[in-house]
């Protein structure tokens, strides 16, 4: 009998003080890109005055994916004003640049810089 593969991702999501970090661990790609995006979008609609999107343990990153952050760059303009900011290396970081991903959402090379550059960006919309 053929044994199960076990899940290529694992996402999960945290408040830490008023930001919410959302962190996915291995591939993203159109299997699962849609539960990153879901996850995203309830989280910008949660309490949070910011938002982290951890991918800095992700390994590969689809199409698929570079849609859903889009996706949630284009709810946020549409429904608030929370900064989203994106802890992001190696080859999903290029993936990211190719495609001008960062004119849309600031990229930061760890979760910590990425948590307060958006504390930061929160504090500067707030006033």
């Amino acid at each position: 009998m053929p044994t199960a593969h076990p899940p290529t991702t694992r996402m999960s999501a945290e408040m830490l003080g008023e930001v919410a970090v959302l962190r996915a661990v291995g591939e993203v790609d159109m299997s699962n890109s849609d539960e990153l995006r879901d996850h995203g979008v309830r989280l910008l609609d949660g309490d949070a005055i910011a938002l982290v999107l951890d991918l800095s343990g992700v390994t590969f990153f689809a199409s698929s994916g570079i849609a859903a952050l889009a996706h949630l760059h284009g709810h946020n303009r549409d429904n608030g004003t929370r900064p989203i900011h994106v802890a992001v290396g190696g080859n999903v970081r290029r993936t990211l640049e190719l495609t001008a991903m960062q004119a849309l959402l600031p990229l930061h090379d760890t979760a910590e810089q990425a948590i307060a550059a958006a504390l930061a960006d929160a504090a500067d919309r707030a006033g």
